[in-house]
């Protein structure tokens, strides 16, 4: 009796963060067709996403949120995380070769999910407070992974300035600020914690309302790509279909199993269309794969937690 309650709770969470979502791209996408914003506004919003409120979100991850001693006892989270990022970098790098716009922007939505925003109530939905700190502690590679393997996708260049693009990015920076303190333990003045937490806050929101607007600017006939149906299959089923098979054959709790296959199975990360905006990848193709993936996932998600 109480297993069925559980996860009746667990959908009902899940949808409910799912419909938030899409309701904030319906705000945005009202937003730019009344010209409320126009797409001047729209690319000013993106570079605010990008070099504040992403930034923020990055350095609120790690604030007293872990400790060493914490660090050490999940150390198999930590190297699960690893494995499954190895996994989805060399699925990426096999299907999507060419280094056109479309395919990188693809190849960089398989290599990243969207873990934090959708991944993290899904997992407290399924495994409880528990399940919620092994989760944050899972995205500590896959934020490595999102600044550095990800970013670098759509950066050109020869290799040093590449590198150098991509460690002094704002976000990659914020990671640095972020480890100081989960290093050290330092905790700043309450006002100041708050002052990063409400900033943070604000990421989501208007990340979604920005792929609205993108939505509103792309042609009806971008979501009939072949491509974008390959993609979120292998997006939503594919990868964590892997992964699933992978741990199986490993001595693990069932628990961080779970959160390993559910983490694997989230949609396209709203990066995806910020990037691709902003460093010239498809972006008509990121807002395609975040708006298919994002719906198609309220069917295979709820799928997938009840299969695990």
């Amino acid at each position: 009796m109480f297993r069925e309650e559980q996860k009746t709770m667990v959908l009902k969470n899940m949808i409910n963060v799912q419909l938030m979502m899409f309701l904030l791209v319906i705000v945005g996408f009202i937003v730019r067709k009344t010209q409320l914003v126009g797409s001047e506004g729209r690319k000013n919003i993106i570079n605010l996403c990008l070099y504040v409120t992403l930034p923020f979100n990055i350095v609120n991850a790690f604030l007293g949120k872990f400790s060493w001693d914490m660090l050490l006892t999940s150390g198999l989270v930590l190297l699960l995380s690893i494995g499954y990022n190895l996994i989805s970098i060399l699925i990426a790098f096999l299907i999507y070769r060419k280094r056109d716009k479309e395919q990188k922007t693809l190849c960089y939505g398989t290599i990243v999910s969207n873990g934090s925003f959708l991944g993290n109530p899904v997992i407290e939905g399924v495994y409880g407070s528990t399940g919620l700190f092994y989760a944050a502690l899972f995205m500590l590679p896959v934020r490595v992974v999102v600044w550095t393997v990800g970013l670098s996708v759509f950066l050109k260049g020869e290799k040093v300035n590449l590198w150098k693009k991509v460690l002094l990015h704002p976000c990659v920076i914020a990671m640095y600020v972020g480890a100081i303190f989960l290093v050290t333990g330092v905790r700043l003045p309450g006002f100041v914690e708050q002052t990063i937490s409400g900033i943070s806050g604000s990421n989501s929101p208007l990340s979604m309302m920005l792929v609205g607007m993108m939505l509103a600017e792309m042609s009806p006939k971008g979501l009939l790509r072949k491509n974008l149906w390959f993609y979120t299959v292998v997006r939503l089923l594919v990868i964590p279909a892997v992964i699933l098979l992978a741990s199986m054959k490993l001595p693990i709790d069932p628990m961080l199993r779970g959160i390993t296959v559910i983490m694997a199975g989230m949609p396209t990360p709203i990066t995806t269309a910020l990037l691709a905006s902003k460093y010239g990848g498809d972006e008509e193709c990121a807002t395609g794969m975040i708006f298919m993936s994002t719906i198609l996932s309220m069917v295979t998600l709820p799928i997938l937690c009840l299969f695990i």
